[in-house]
């Protein structure tokens, strides 16, 4: 037979009830890496100017997608804007210098066939020139900014954007890739693969920073290039028969 607690006998108290206490500090764990912002920007970690470029080649050589990473730590167009100004004057030199001798070139001998005096030309060149470097400042930022925006808008029409990351970071990233992208098209016979190569190194490092699926950030940055091409196949195959044309006159 079970035992009846009887009505004057005493109850056993209950086992205490555990209280919660906060843990230990050697059990809590230890917190992640703090991400600086990218060398260029971190004037703390590289003092001078040139340690600042040096470290933005170190990082994107040794940890490209880290790049993605640590863009959107700060904010502002200015330091991706003065980065790709920077690397891109050889490119725009380069041009300039192309644009410069073959056009003046042409011009002379179209002016001497037709026995006009070229002396005019040869003064209004250098002009032209000078307006070209003097406006490569605004080059580069509408460069970085038309492209940084269709990069972020094409990312939207592939479904790839999340919430946390605007525009403006997507530009900024842009300006940093598209800097490392301009600088390595001048190697002679790999500035095509470098291009291409760049061009889907900086769709993965915008997936990543956009925490999507890298083969929409890569659709993403392709897209324009691919309805350029488009654009301009009708261009070339109607231009030659009229240029066909034009020659047997």
């Amino acid at each position: 037979m079970s035992e009846i607690t009887g009505p004057n006998e005493a109850l056993l108290p209950s086992p205490p009830q555990p209280i919660w206490m906060p843990p230990a500090e050697d059990t809590l764990l230890p917190p992640g890496p703090v991400l600086r912002p990218v060398p260029f920007e971190d004037i703390e970690a590289h003092p001078t100017f040139w340690s600042r470029v040096g470290g933005m080649f170190q990082l994107v050589f040794s940890h490209p997608m880290e790049l993605f990473d640590r863009v959107p730590i700060t904010e502002g167009f200015g330091a991706p804007w003065r980065f790709l100004m920077l690397l891109s004057i050889p490119v725009f030199l380069i041009m300039a210098l192309v644009f410069f001798f073959l056009g003046m070139g042409i011009m002379l001998a179209a002016l001497d066939q037709s026995g006009k005096d070229g002396k005019t030309l040869a003064a209004v060149m250098p002009i032209i020139f000078g307006t070209i470097l003097v406006l490569m400042p605004l080059f580069s930022f509408l460069g970085m900014l038309i492209g940084g925006m269709l990069s972020h808008f094409f990312l939207w029409l592939w479904g790839g954007l999340r919430p946390g990351v605007g525009m403006s970071q997507t530009v900024r990233a842009y300006g940093y890739t598209s800097a490392f992208i301009q600088i390595g098209g001048l190697i002679p016979y790999l500035n095509i693969l470098i291009q291409i190569g760049g061009m889907i190194v900086m769709g993965m490092g915008l997936a990543r920073m956009h925490k999507t699926d890298a083969w929409r950030g890569i659709c993403a940055v392709l897209t324009p290039f691919i309805l350029l091409c488009c654009c301009l196949v009708p261009l070339l195959l109607m231009a030659i028969p009229a240029f066909a044309a034009f020659t047997h006159r």
